[in-house]
């Protein structure tokens, strides 16, 4: 590879001499495009490409809401180095698996790439590289991994795809077990529920009646995955099973505020879905949000009642327009469902939140904010009211595993191009931790992140930006981009 990404620095670390465990977490906030770097430590997996060039692939932790990070070193990998959709990226996890795709190179007559897919263990160190299924084309979002086994150390990788949008409640599942070639068998959906719970509006864009955008896992015996349309509802799958089955499960309805975004924008902006193992239920988030905007006002004039007051208004010069800024706000509501899944009444809401709501007691948070706000590139002062949280652009929630922290990307309303995690406690109503973001790797305001557990015993070596102020929960968010 010919790409290079600057390397995150440490501003605090595990312990002095960055080994173990970050706080004890049992999760991570993995950044979905990986470093092009040869950089090792005990989670070093090498294996070779399709093509036959050596690779290897490390990762580095980090207290969320710090991005952990992959490196991926392939010195036969030629990449052109201005194209970040053609870096290396993570896109799917569970346990202690990691499922990436990592472009090759065909040299011949044309130059082109293609995709190899690798399945990651890092708690033992281990890279596979998945064969080429000769059935299909897979879509990111349409792949899950499963680790599975008493000890979680095997892993299945499936896949859901739509037969036809003519035959919308049939889909093809396709499975990979190692050692095994891909299979694929049809699966129907057993109950449409989502469309008598929550009808689709005539002025929707979308009609498709399911439209995957991300994968949630639930494991057990019989190796329960749910595919998320994440305006509409959850297609269940028993993929272990021989002849497995879809259920449909709807979410929660659309807040108020939303209802006219609904099949019409995109879901990520606004909900997140994650599973809660220690509590045994799945959590829904869905935010109503407000960006922060400039208005521009022109005075009114009166309308004269007299020649020369009519005459005065045209020889005097025009006002001025006024401009003033309008903060953004958002109010979040999050649900729970308990697990095993039985029916859509299960759904409960569990807190809501508002932006006024929200407290930045401790010092350090904000003045981390501060920091991060005013050394971005604005030449004015930064004020008091220039660092309120109605000042950032917010989007792209995703939810903690274990508690009611939500972790929001977000960006000065009025400051270049730089672009922040926070992490906010919905039932406690303050804000929890800030970090910056590598402004050359996340250029845009899109998400970036995809959540991984990780092996309680991986010891890790680097040198990660921290960030995280306070004591962080530990994160499950099942992003790409």
């Amino acid at each position: 590879m010919n790409r290079s990404y600057p390397m995150a620095t440490a501003s605090s670390s595990a312990n002095s001499d960055g080994e173990g465990h970050v706080n004890g977490q049992s999760s991570i906030l993995l950044d979905v495009r990986a470093y092009s770097a040869a950089r090792r430590n005990s989670s070093t997996a090498r294996s070779e490409t399709s093509t036959g060039h050596p690779i290897e692939v490390t990762l580095y932790t980090a207290c969320p809401p710090v991005l952990s990070h992959l490196c991926v070193h392939c010195p036969g990998l030629q990449l052109p180095p201005a194209d970040l959709n053609l870096a290396p990226k993570v896109i799917a996890a569970d346990a202690d698996f990691i499922l990436l795709r990592v472009p090759v190179d065909i040299r011949g007559k044309s130059f082109h790439h293609y995709n190899d897919y690798f399945v990651y263990s890092f708690s033992h160190p281990k890279l596979d590289l998945l064969p080429k299924s000769c059935d299909s084309c897979f879509g990111d979002e349409e792949l899950a991994i499963l680790g599975c086994g008493g000890d979680k150390q095997q892993y299945v990788v499936a896949a859901l795809e739509i037969r036809s949008p003519l035959d919308e409640f049939t889909f093809t599942l396709h499975l990979y077990k190692p050692g095994w070639s891909w299979t694929s068998q049809p699966v129907s959906v057993e109950e449409p529920l989502r469309d008598k719970v929550c009808p689709v509006p005539r002025t929707a864009r979308t009609l498709m009646y399911h439209n995957t955008y991300k994968v949630i896992v639930i494991g057990g015996a019989k190796g329960t995955i749910g595919w998320v349309d994440l305006w509409r509802g959850i297609l269940f799958c028993d993929v272990l099973q021989e002849s497995p089955k879809l259920r449909d499960m709807p979410l929660p309805l659309p807040s108020k505020g939303n209802w006219g975004l609904f099949m019409n924008a995109c879901a990520y902006f606004h909900r997140d879905i994650t599973v809660n193992q220690h509590k045994g239920s799945i959590k829904f988030v869905e935010m109503e949000i407000i960006q922060p905007r400039e208005v521009t006002k022109t005075p009114s004039k009166s309308e004269p009642v007299s020649y020369h007051e009519w005459l005065h208004q045209k020889e005097c010069p025009p006002q001025p327009a006024t401009c003033f800024f309008v903060p953004g706000r958002f109010k979040a509501n999050t649900w729970s469902m308990p697990i095993p899944i039985t029916s859509w009444d299960d759904w409960h809401l569990d807190c809501t939140a508002q932006l006024g709501d929200l407290q930045v007691d401790n010092p350090k948070h904000y003045q981390l904010l501060r920091k991060l706000m005013s050394s971005s590139g604005n030449k004015q002062e930064t004020t008091e009211a220039t660092i309120s949280l109605g000042c950032l652009r917010m989007a792209y929630p995703a939810l903690s595993m274990e508690d009611d922290v939500v972790y929001l990307l977000t960006k000065p309303a009025s400051i270049g191009k730089m672009g922040m995690m926070i992490a906010v406690d919905l039932r406690r109503k303050e804000l929890q931790g800030v970090a910056k973001l590598d402004s050359k790797k996340n250029t845009s305001f899109i998400r970036c992140y995809l959540a991984s557990r990780i092996s309680k015993h991986l010891k890790t070596t680097g040198t990660c930006a921290l960030l995280l102020l306070g004591v962080m929960s530990a994160l499950v968010v099942v992003y790409t981009y």
